[in-house]
């Protein structure tokens, strides 16, 4: 991103972080298997998978957090991870005899000043948070973060029987100031306006344009280009040859198999795409937010308006801090207040 470093490494005395090498392997796997519940099926318990994800990966660096004793914590980015030219903060773990000493908060600062220290990098930064951590929301959010989309379901149920929910998060400081028009329908107005505000006041830039969709043409009269990289994923820009039935077709086929959570970014620069909203919704599928800088296109990048289809229709129940509580609200989905705590929310989120 650049040469500066804005983070001051505070580690507790004895504790240093580092690379990680391959005979950490062992170590690493220990930790996440500590740090997870015992009949989870998170891959990272296994030193295999340790060795085939973090270690050799070209688009992953992952470091740990050590003693003499050895390995206490560990934690990744993964480059091009969901979008060319992005990185994905992740894999957070810490062993659970040495948790609540800020070991958390000081890999996540270690790999904001790698990132800011790296001249070749110069993309979106972004973390999904789990909605069962609480604590990670705000260290997140207290080292320059803000929520922008919420996805229900949508991970599998590593801490326990349900899949987790996850809200996006992005590194502020990594959003393009960019004077582009975003265009959405009128009732969607406000959700690009508060998302935005969470990174700037004068919304980054961005000239939300509001369309009439009754006057606009039909989604049967657009072409899009469609990315279908991972099983959830359907991203939609503009400039392809992909037709809306044929698109429609496959995702509405997506939807009738079990246990996926189904993600659709539409490119909000494209004014013509604002023709599939209505048709999106109409087969089931709600807002889970506004997401600037989220897609690339041809070198460039593009905001992106966020669907979600989750497996299920259940209500879940999510831990939340007040700022992911206001992002809720903002997308008006429905939810019951189950306890109101110092720091966060346990509410049962439904769609």
């Amino acid at each position: 991103m650049d040469e500066e470093r804005p983070f001051v490494p505070d580690l507790p005395a004895g504790y240093t972080i580092r690379r990680i090498e391959w005979d950490d392997a062992p170590e690493v796997a220990a930790v996440y298997a500590a740090a997870y519940p015992a009949d989870t099926d998170y891959p990272l318990v296994e030193t295999a998978a340790v060795r085939s994800t973090l270690l050799g990966d070209p688009d992953v660096a992952a470091f740990v957090a050590e003693t003499d004793d050895g390995v206490t914590g560990t934690a990744t980015i993964e480059y091009d991870s969901l979008d060319e030219g992005n990185a994905q903060i992740c894999k957070l773990a810490v062993h659970p005899d040495h948790q609540g000493r800020g070991l958390g908060r000081e890999l996540l600062k270690h790999r904001l000043n790698v990132l800011h220290a790296d001249e070749a990098f110069s993309g979106l930064v972004y973390s999904a948070a789990v909605t069962s951590h609480p604590a990670s929301q705000h260290n997140l959010l207290a080292r320059g973060f803000a929520p922008f989309s919420i996805h229900k379901d949508f991970q599998g149920g590593y801490f326990g029987p349900r899949n987790e929910s996850e809200v996006i998060t992005l590194y502020t400081p990594s959003i393009d100031y960019d004077e582009r028009d975003v265009y959405v329908p009128e009732r969607y107005r406000h959700v690009v306006e508060r998302t935005l505000a969470n990174a700037s006041l004068d919304l980054l830039g961005r000239r939300i344009r509001t369309v009439n969709t009754v006057t606009y043409p039909q989604a049967d009269q657009v072409e899009m280009a469609l990315s279908r990289e991972r099983g959830f994923l359907w991203e939609v820009t503009a400039g392809g040859d992909e037709s809306w039935a044929r698109t429609e077709a496959e995702i509405r086929a997506a939807m009738r198999e079990e246990d996926v959570h189904l993600m659709v970014p539409v490119d909000a620069n494209a004014r013509r795409l604002i023709a599939l909203y209505e048709p999106l919704e109409a087969d089931g599928f709600s807002p889970a937010g506004f997401v600037p800088d989220w897609l690339s296109r041809d070198g460039d990048r593009r905001d992106a308006f966020v669907f979600q289809h989750p497996p299920d229709d259940t209500p879940t129940e999510v831990a939340v801090v007040d700022d992911v509580k206001a992002l809720i609200d903002t997308l008006g989905l429905d939810y019951r207040v189950v306890a109101a705590h110092d720091r966060y929310w346990d509410l049962e989120l439904e769609l």
